[in-house]
């Protein structure tokens, strides 16, 4: 009887151990967290403070829609393609030029 009891307590001592160490550790696997703070009435940074005017159109590498208004592009007026970054406008010449050899 006795050895059962000695058995419940290593059992209820580990329990709370484990439950000390992964409050520990939780922190470390966790996400952080992203709190924004505004002061008064003023909007946060990343909210635009002029409307978007330009039209949306789909990157031709990546597939994500970007605004006309970008300095990205390859041609001129309703034919130009319209590109995320100068990295994805790259990627497109380089395998246009493997395309046309």
């Amino acid at each position: 009887m006795g050895s059962f009891l000695f058995d419940i307590l290593e059992i209820v001592i580990l329990v709370l151990f484990l439950k000390a160490m992964a409050r520990s550790l939780g922190p470390v696997f966790r996400s952080p967290r992203i709190h924004v703070k505004t002061w008064g009435n003023v909007p946060p940074a990343s909210s635009p403070s002029a409307p978007h005017t330009g039209a949306m159109v789909r990157d031709p590498v990546c597939g994500i829609f970007v605004s006309t208004e970008l300095p990205h592009r390859l041609g001129q007026g309703k034919d130009a393609l319209h590109f995320c970054s100068r990295e994805c406008l790259e990627k497109f010449q380089k395998d246009a030029q493997h395309v046309a050899s």
